[in-house]
């Protein structure tokens, strides 16, 4: 159970204290993506698989039994697909990553009943209260890159012809002012380009490499279009790079394959720094904000904060905010891995271990790096895939429908989405700062109705803890309610007594996520 009076069986007490005077940075949103198999689900599957995933990931309702119905995500990541899906000679695989776009095969004009699924989650997500969302190429559309596909011949330069960056970025403008205008839904950002560091020469995905300079008259172009077409409410983000370390430095692979001075390295300064060459903080529709993935700097807990600090470090030089877009567990990675058992497999992603790290990873994210945002990669994918809800095709083929299966890393991203909404603002949170066993950050709603804490208990052993919410609050809780992701919850209520008092004693099981609410 998740409330006891403590007895000398446990260890000791861990004191924790919360200061709602010590205040940190506000969150934005928390998101996934339909890539890549969104668009499958969303046009071929029945209403009552498709439904219950939209619910899964968007609802900020709790069922009959009061536990959270879904994650509440707060923003949905859309897949600007290249085109691959409609062209003869398409070679990328596995099948589901092609991708449509709204251009027409001949390039002469728009049709807007394409990407029907991807439109599915775009209007169910609206109606469950995420309106807001964020369109993201991984490629140029395949009627303007060099080698006429989804993919990169070189990895060493960006796959677009020279006369078409302005004719991308009017397609790009073009499909958030269709969204807005005809369907009212809300497009936050669009970020033309996906981890420019990586070598995209293999048809295993829609991908590019690009150049700093590449990169930034893709900008250009694109603030141009936004601004002809009046949509300043959408604002371009800069970044999205492969891993936290090529924001601040330059990856040892990336400078063997990119000319001195042109890599897509160092991104904070790189786009930040007026003195660069590459400067684009003087875009009327780039904010200061640069977005990076976590992935590559997790395998220790020493590294997740070291990396993150330096991205913290790096950021507050240029006045910039750290989005982190995208992460999920991939595949390869064994132990030793902080946090995982030695009989873990690598293939097991709907378990506790990847969700503890998740768990750990997302603290890291918060407290060390001082993200606003925080994404996850996929939120469905054939057979889990490490994705939020597992898809089991009928026969394999995602055109046939199947059976859905949520993993506990989906319940463990929603002991922090489902409960800390836009607009929250860290706070400090003391007693609780080792992920190898306790971790622990708190959030304050914006009229200071509301704190939210959330635990990450990697240990073996269950952690008793007592609670002070500093600067008179402690008398102020009205209520206090406690969730709880482990091996036999998925963000379960645990129904403990409501009334709160510093004297009052918790426990914080095994291997496990709790958040507690206080409402004031």
């Amino acid at each position: 159970m998740l409330f006891y009076i403590a007895s000398p069986a446990f260890s000791q007490i861990r004191e924790i204290r919360i200061d709602p005077s010590k205040t940190y940075q506000t969150i934005e949103n928390f998101t996934a993506s339909d890539a890549w198999s969104g668009n499958f689900v969303g046009k071929y599957w029945d209403e009552k698989q498709k439904g219950q995933i939209a619910e899964w990931l968007f609802s900020q309702q709790y069922d009959a039994s009061g536990n959270p119905a879904g994650i509440g995500l707060s923003m949905w990541r859309v897949n600007l697909g290249a085109g691959t899906l409609e062209q003869d000679s398409a070679d990328i695989m596995p099948f589901q990553r092609r991708a449509e776009s709204f251009l027409t095969k001949d390039g002469k004009s728009y049709d807007w009943e394409k990407c029907t699924g991807q439109q599915y989650f775009m209007q169910k997500a609206a109606e469950y209260g995420c309106n807001n969302f964020l369109l993201f190429s991984n490629s140029p559309l395949v009627q303007y890159t060099k080698n006429g596909k989804g993919w990169s011949s070189s990895d060493k330069e960006a796959n677009i012809k020279p006369d078409c960056y302005s004719k991308y970025a009017g397609y790009m403008a073009d499909v958030a002012r269709y969204f807005s205008e005809k369907k009212g839904l809300h497009i936050a950002y669009i970020s033309p380009i996906n981890e420019p560091q990586v070598e995209w020469d293999t048809p295993r995905q829609e991908g590019s490499s690009w150049r700093s300079s590449e990169m930034k008259k893709m900008f250009v172009e694109l603030d141009k279009a936004l601004t002809s077409n009046n949509l300043d409410n959408v604002k371009i983000l800069p970044g999205e790079s492969s891993s936290l370390q090529a924001l601040y430095e330059t990856p040892a692979s990336v400078k063997e394959r990119y000319p001195e001075g042109d890599a897509p390295d160092k991104q904070i300064s790189t786009f930040f720094d007026p003195g660069s060459p590459n400067y684009v903080g003087n875009l009327k529709n780039v904010p200061p904000i640069i977005a990076g993935h976590s992935y590559g700097s997790h395998k220790t807990n020493k590294e997740i904060k070291e990396t993150r600090e330096k991205v913290k470090s790096e950021a507050e030089k240029y006045g910039v905010s750290f989005h982190q877009s995208e992460w999920c567990l991939l595949p390869g990675l064994k132990p030793p891995m902080d946090g995982f058992t030695p009989d873990w497999e690598a293939v097991n992603y709907a378990g506790m271990q990847p969700a503890l790290l998740l768990g750990r990873l997302m603290y890291g994210d918060f407290v060390y790096a001082g993200a606003k945002a925080w994404g996850y990669w996929k939120g469905m994918e054939i057979n889990g895939n490490h994705a939020l809800v597992s898809l089991y095709p009928t026969d394999g083929d995602l055109l046939k429908g199947g059976l859905i299966r949520t993993n506990k890393m989906l319940w463990a991203l929603g002991n922090y989405s489902f409960f800390i909404r836009p607009g929250y603002t860290r706070i400090g949170l003391w007693g609780a700062d080792n992920p190898d066993t306790l971790a622990a950050s708190a959030y304050m709603a914006p009229d200071k109705s509301r704190i939210v804490a959330v635990y990450v208990n990697s240990s073996f052993e269950t952690i008793p803890v007592s609670i002070s919410i500093l600067q008179g609050y402690d008398k102020k809780v009205e209520k206090v309610s406690v969730f709880r992701t482990d091996d036999r919850t998925d963000l379960a209520n645990m129904y403990v007594p409501e009334k709160f008092s510093s004297d009052t004693e918790y426990e914080i099981p095994p291997r496990s996520l709790v958040t507690m609410v206080f409402d004031f």
